[in-house]
């Protein structure tokens, strides 16, 4: 199959994309599909998620700037078959400078991307919070962009910034948006209001992971919850949201 490359993206930070790039790169891996996990966002959650040292040979500017060698280079094996990880250390703050002056943002991703083709089925990329030119350089080669959504009005709308940010940079089509409800306490009354009208739209899918304590305990456990609490509502909505994903993305 030709790789496939999956973005988890967002307006802001503590929405748990990190967690939900670990699951789904761990379903994917343990799926038998060659996969890479590339952590993009400075404060390296999904590196240490997967107990893996916060170091990325050579640094990032050198990765993103041209510099000898490509993806095969700097990642990381982790405990899971068939998972390899592009770590995160300090220097990733850098990419975001890098891409903005080169005039191609988009560039030396693609480029990077394209050197791992022939060894990888499925690439899963941590993107930073934020609208950036790494965001807007991802857009651009990603299959699908999984955006994770709190079921409150506010983020709900706030996808329209999403929808035009794409637009405006000509970046990608918004087609390839794919938002899904995230962190949901179906407990609170605003959560089952939002999720109701959340579910009278067509754009979400429908997998709406839950505010869990398996979820809050993959920072420490550095396990992912699939492998670590395989029969948990949170596992099993991750499984689902792989399937929407693989479906979408054409894995």
């Amino acid at each position: 199959m030709a790789m496939r490359v999956v973005a988890l993206t967002g307006l802001k930070g503590g929405v748990g994309k990190t967690s939900t790039a670990v699951n789904l790169a761990a379903i994917a891996a343990s799926a038998g599909y060659r996969t890479l996990l590339w952590d993009l966002d400075p404060q390296g959650a999904a590196t240490h998620c997967l107990d893996l040292k916060p170091k990325l040979k050579g640094g990032a500017s050198r990765l993103v700037g041209g510099g000898r060698g490509g993806l095969e280079r700097v990642s990381r094996a982790s405990s899971i078959k068939h998972l390899q990880v592009v770590p995160a250390d300090a220097s990733v703050r850098e990419i975001d400078r890098v891409l903005s002056l080169s005039g191609r943002p988009s560039k030396p991703i693609r480029k990077l991307l394209a050197g791992a083709k022939d060894d990888l089925d499925v690439v899963i990329l941590d993107c930073p919070p934020g609208l950036t030119a790494v965001v807007e350089a991802v857009a651009s080669v990603s299959d699908l962009l999984l955006v994770p959504v709190l079921p409150e009005p506010l983020p709900v709308r706030a996808l329209d910034r999403f929808r035009d940010f794409l637009t405006d940079t000509r970046s990608a089509s918004p087609a390839i948006l794919a938002p899904f409800i995230s962190m949901i306490d179906r407990r609170k009354p605003l959560h089952r209001r939002t999720e109701a009208e959340i579910r009278s739209r067509t754009d979400f899918l429908g997998a709406a992971i839950p505010e869990s304590s398996s979820v809050a305990r993959l920072p420490e456990e550095q396990v992912p919850v699939v492998v670590g609490a395989p029969r948990s509502l949170a596992a099993a909505e991750y499984r689902k949201l792989w399937a929407e994903t693989a479906e979408r993305a054409g894995i």
